[in-house]
């Protein structure tokens, strides 16, 4: 099927946010042609990362999370690529899950464009001396309206980064908007995290990450329905094995229920970067999985089941 950015190149426009104000209306459809026909380029490596997402959302009870210590290494892992995902149904908590269906809009997407250039490539001031990228990123959402494929450009939210993929003091946003708006620009910014934690996956040397070709007969049936349209995009995703298999195989979830299954220890990246490194010589990031401990009876021993990301 599709990708949103399959959607987007397709359609060559896009729907205007509420909250872009009068009289900027021009500017910011200046931009967002600018920013679509950077979208055209087929060579821009795309990044599925629905399971990411849904690990963020739903696999951990984490609620607020932290640019500088929750994502240890933003360096860019291409100069230009785009991260796409759908919109998740539910959303775990410590307070307990929440349902987000009637919230958002059912085969809802989001999609992320990064481009990434060198400090010296950069023309801007107030750029940090430590700074080895400037990270521009641009935000469209698919809130599933039937007379536009997607909203955006949200605004251009910029990143400085710095050669340990470290990010330097806070983002910050080009909107067009009011300023009474910029409480709500933050939280359009937080947007990007399921992205963000994409891209620090991508540094550790467990997890990987796999091409996906379009089939050749899909291929064919959507020039055949779209003709003239660009074609389907090729993929990329993260190897990721969903944490409700591991508990529905090897926890049987459903045979014993959740509670009494067992109990998940959050995933957590370990930085072996600094100081003697793994084992005394390897600098490296490392992801370390959620891990699932639990006991069947009070005489049962305590078993752990790695997740593998």
């Amino acid at each position: 099927m599709p990708r949103l950015i399959d959607d987007i190149r397709n359609a060559g426009k896009m729907g205007m946010p509420w909250y872009i104000a009068r009289g900027s209306e021009e500017s910011w459809k200046r931009h967002t042609i600018n920013v679509l026909g950077i979208l055209q380029d087929p060579s821009i490596p795309v990044l599925c990362i629905d399971n990411v997402a849904e690990y963020l959302y739903a696999g951990t009870d984490q609620e607020n999370w932290d640019l500088g210590r929750d994502f240890p290494n933003l360096a860019p892992p291409f100069p230009i690529f785009w991260c796409e995902h759908r919109l998740v149904r539910h959303i775990r908590s410590t307070a307990g899950d929440t349902d987000v269906t009637k919230l958002l809009p059912q085969g809802g997407r989001v999609g992320h464009l990064f481009i990434a250039a060198e400090r010296d490539q950069f023309k801007g001031e107030g750029i940090p001396d430590e700074a080895k990228w400037v990270v521009w990123c641009e935000l469209f959402a698919d809130y599933h309206k039937p007379e536009v494929t997607a909203d955006g450009s949200h605004g251009s939210i910029f990143m400085c980064i710095d050669a340990e993929g470290r990010l330097i003091e806070r983002p910050w946003m080009q909107s067009w908007s009011d300023p009474i708006h910029n409480d709500m620009l933050k939280n359009v910014m937080a947007w990007l995290n399921p992205s963000l934690l994409a891209i620090s996956f991508l540094h550790c040397k467990n997890v990987t990450m796999i091409d996906n070709p379009v089939p050749p007969k899909l291929a064919r049936r959507y020039k055949q329905r779209h003709p003239g349209a660009p074609g389907l995009t090729a993929h990329k995703t993260l190897v990721i094995e969903p944490l409700k298999q591991i508990l529905r195989t090897q926890g049987r979830s459903g045979e014993v229920g959740l509670a009494k299954a067992m109990h998940i220890c959050r995933g957590h990246f370990r930085d072996y970067r600094q100081g003697p490194g793994l084992f005394g010589k390897y600098k490296q990031l490392v992801w370390t999985p959620s891990v699932i401990r639990g006991t069947k009876g009070k005489s049962a021993p305590a078993r752990e089941i790695e997740v593998k990301l």
